[in-house]
């Protein structure tokens, strides 16, 4: 069913062996449990391609662990220990190709290196506490090693293609501040002697070594150049310094420094292999100085190097172009990534505390041409926070400090041809397992660079059973998925079936923009929620593509807030957030005051309310990814003329697109208002209206001009059910939204829309699962409308009529919706030279939705 096994020797078998046969899937539906008790100590054993596992937030926590996890507990310790061979665990997959290739001893591509994870988390545990110790390692190793020569710092092939070039790249850190980067000088040192390069255009029929400068207008993850039947091609010209002999570049542009490395040194009458290598530059400005290796022609890939990592940054904002300083960075591929935490957890009678400290041990080694001996070396960085807070009856205090390293990392990224054998398992091109690899790399098609990237803290935003990331999406055509299958919508699966709160149907089109869906959701802007970080999203809605950290690397500062009850239903909450970026330069401070209250008048209202006010000074960038803002009258074709692509199959709504922040406070005091309030006195009868308004008051900044940004969002909706007639029910809706976006200084883009939307529904019950509904959305007498006054050409009307049969169902733990029926379709523009975008159609429909059954 399963075995595990690695062979440190040349003979008889080499090699890492995790075995799942074919019955591990047929019989244990690939997952064995098996648990034990003795004299009060639980124990319990779990082999499975999907093991939730969380350790801490800053050491371990995976949604699907594949792998070994086995758990001891007793009355006031438990112990945890997990074990994975990450980089090919063996999944399930199409006709068990994996086990075929990389699975048992016979296995045609039994992997002879292997990258694995091992951890452990030991607490003590008593009620209301628990103190405790975790360690979390990734590290790689090569089975021609002896055991004895294997280490948890992790080791290189003992055999490698050592780098034909060192490539160093030197960018601005910030691109938007403009404020420029120098270097005066860059040399390279190899086993601690200075090598003297000549500057030059790349020559591959040269033997000389040369360092050929190339300027950039992008900044790509691995240098951009390719391989042809001649050799290694760079198609950027060289280009030489300015008269007082530095080189300079600004914003989003970078430099690159390709210098020529050869493998061995001469020495006399000696050859020795170059194990060591550093970089020495002299800089100046707001400095970021990233590394990559291109390690010569291969016929895997036309794009033989590695992703580049960060090496040296500056610190804060240094905008003076003149104050070069020596900058020294070694070079070498991550063998191993180790984390050390010891943490506590209090929570009793009122007292909260949570606290922990994690230490990182980043192991790198230079790629010799016979391993890495004598070129290992690590760097640390630290992590800790604390956060408490005391509550009594009416008065509740906390606060929390953090401090997190520019580059405290749970990610270990390993680069092996070998890996081009996924693809003999699982099909397509390895570009596919490589999820930050571009389409193109500068004017070429990037090509695979078989590098994986494993993290030991998932990117897991929505918190379901699936990480948002991950390198292989789906392991078999017929077989589960690893990553989401429906896209990522953080804090809106409410009712917890699965599917996206604003996509219940699973289709294209947002159901705020869908007939008689719309009725219930609207758009993220009509919406409330707290925005601490000031990016314009509500913090529980962010997708950011980043490891699920409780803070972002180099960030470090603290919160203090005070919630007093001055009655049922009524709050005032106080507080200071201050946050800093220590090497971007840049900074969070913000004091706030809240005031919430939430009644019910008794047959009449059920009323909330939230006042806030803040006073910030904020140019952290925070960028999220989600849906891009369409225009109401975006529709998906009916017959889709092109196939649908894999990104937009696994999510409906399109692909997640970056939205950057906008950065409009940094320095301003911001009012948001927000009432929601819903009539309760007339049985049957729904009626709700909330209103949001913000007015954010700038002060004038290098960057900002003063100015006042104020955003009106108004949704007033109502229906009432009535029964006319035996079990017939007749629902007319009325749902009307109003938003208006504008500043003084025109910096914003306006907004002033109005929808409407009468809506008339009729709902018979054939069964207890199946229902026949009528509905009209818009009528010939009350049609439903858009109007925008900001661009009056999109305005028109819309009428939408479905009579359709609809069944719900149960079947294991999933509910499943079958809706057949008939529709009818009209909109029409206002301005006659958008007719060709009318609608007018009339169709027949059958669709199955399938998700998990509410759990209330």
């Amino acid at each position: 069913m399963f075995e595990l096994q690695q062979f440190h020797t040349i003979a008889p078998t080499p090699g890492s062996i995790v075995s799942k046969p074919r019955l591990f899937g047929s019989y244990l539906n690939r997952l064995v449990i098996a648990d034990d008790s003795y004299k009060g100590t639980d124990s319990r054993f779990m082999i499975g391609d999907r093991i939730r596992t969380k350790f801490t937030s800053l050491t371990l926590d995976m949604a699907a662990m594949n792998g070994v996890r086995m758990d001891n507990r007793s009355e006031h310790v438990s112990l945890i220990m997990v074990a994975s061979r990450v980089d090919r665990p063996i999944f399930e997959s199409a006709g068990d190709r994996d086990q075929l290739f990389h699975g048992s001893i016979f296995a045609t591509n039994r992997p002879r290196l292997a990258t694995w994870l091992l951890g452990s988390d030991l607490r003590t545990k008593w009620p209301g506490l628990d103190v405790g110790v975790s360690w979390v390692n990734q590290f790689r190793t090569d089975t021609f090693n002896d055991i004895g020569e294997t280490s948890i710092k992790g080791v290189l092939p003992v055999t490698n293609s050592p780098p034909e070039f060192l490539v160093v790249r030197v960018a601005d850190q910030d691109p938007d501040d403009n404020a420029g980067v120098r270097v005066r000088r860059a040399v390279v040192v190899l086993n601690g002697v200075e090598i003297v390069h000549t500057p030059g255009p790349y020559d591959r029929l040269s033997e000389t070594l040369t360092v050929t400068v190339t300027e950039h207008t992008d900044r790509t993850i691995i240098p951009p150049l390719w391989t042809s039947a001649n050799g290694l091609v760079v198609d950027h010209p060289h280009v030489d310094p300015t008269p007082q002999g530095y080189y300079e570049t600004r914003g989003e542009g970078s430099l690159l420094f390709w210098f020529r490395v050869p493998a061995y040194l001469r020495e006399g009458p000696d050859s020795l292999v170059v194990n060591q290598a550093r970089v020495d530059l002299d800089v100046a400005g707001d400095y970021v100085v990233e590394l990559s290796e291109i390690y010569g022609v291969t016929q895997a890939t036309n794009n033989p190097a590695t992703y580049f990592y960060t090496a040296a940054q500056a610190r804060g904002r240094p905008s003076d172009l003149n104050d070069f300083r020596r900058v020294r960075v070694r070079y070498g591929r991550q063998t191993a990534n180790t984390l050390a935490s010891v943490h506590a957890n209090l929570d009793i009678k009122g007292y909260l505390f949570h606290a922990e400290y994690v230490r990182n041990f980043n192991h790198r080694a230079y790629p010799a041409l016979t391993g890495h001996r004598g070129g290992r070396f690590e760097s640390q960085s630290p992590a800790w926070y604390v956060v408490g807070r005391r509550a009594w009856d009416r008065l509740s205090v906390g606060g929390e400090l953090f401090d997190m390293a520019e580059d405290y990392s749970t990610t270990l990224s390993v680069q092996d041809p070998a890996y081009s054998s996924w693809v003999d398992a699982f099909g397509g091109n390895f570009k596919r397992y490589e999820p930050r690899l571009p389409a193109r790399i500068g004017n070429k098609l990037a090509d695979a660079t078989y590098t994986l990237e494993f993290s030991s803290v998932d990117d897991n935003d929505d918190k379901d059973q699936y990480p948002d990331i991950y390198f292989l999406k789906r392991p078999a055509p017929n077989g589960r998925y690893i990553v989401d299958p429906d896209g990522i919508f953080p804090g809106l699966d409410a009712d917890l079936n699965g599917r996206p709160d604003i996509n219940e149907n699973v289709n294209r089109v947002p159901d705020y923009f869908e007939p008689f869906l719309l009725y219930k959701v609207s758009p993220d802007a009509y919406e409330y929620g707290e925005d601490m970080n000031n990016n314009a999203v509500i913090d529980v809605r962010e997708d950011d593509q980043k490891p699920d950290y409780p803070y972002d690397p180099d960030r470090q500062g603290g919160h203090l807030f005070g919630l007093y009850k001055l009655r049922k239903g009524m709050a005032v909450t106080a507080g200071y957030h201050k946050t800093e970026a220590s090497f971007a330069g840049t900074r969070s401070e913000m004091a706030y005051g809240r005031f919430e209250y939430e009644r019910r008048l008794p047959f009449l209202v059920d009323l909330f309310a939230v006042e806030r006010l803040k006073r910030v000074r904020d140019d952290i960038r925070d960028d999220v990814f989600g849906v891009a803002r369409n225009p109401i009258y975006f529709e998906p074709d009916i017959i889709p003329l092109n196939f649908l692509s894999q990104e937009e199959l696994l999510n409906p709504l399109g692909q997640a697109v970056l939205l950057r922040d906008p950065l409009l406070m940094r320095h301003s005091w911001v009012n948001t208002a927000f009432v929601r309030a819903g009539y309760i006195q007339v049985p049957q009868l729904t009626a709700e209206v909330t209103l949001k308004y913000d007015s954010n008051f700038q002060q004038s900044t290098a960057f900002q001009l003063d100015n006042r940004i104020s955003d009106l969002a108004m949704v007033v909706r109502a229906d009432y059910k009535w029964r006319p007639w035996k079990e017939l029910r007749v629902i007319p809706q009325l749902k009307w939204l109003r938003q208006r976006l504008k500043d003084d200084e025109q910096q914003v883009l306006a907004i002033n829309e109005s929808y409407f939307y009468p809506i008339l529904k009729l709902e018979y019950p054939i069964s207890s699962r199946t229902v026949a509904k009528l509905g009209a959305q818009g009528f010939p007498f009350l049609k439903s409308t858009y109007r925008s006054k900001t661009a009056p050409r999109t305005d028109f009307d819309s009428e939408v009529y479905v009579a359709m049969v609809s069944n719900t169902s149960s079947y294991v733990g999933y509910q499943i919706n079958v809706n057949a029926g008939f529709e009818r379709r009209t909109r029409k523009f206002l301005d006659v030279s958008r007719r060709d975008q009318d609608i007018d159609y009339s169709r027949i429909f059958l669709r199955a939705i399938a998700g998990l059954q509410p759990s209330f």
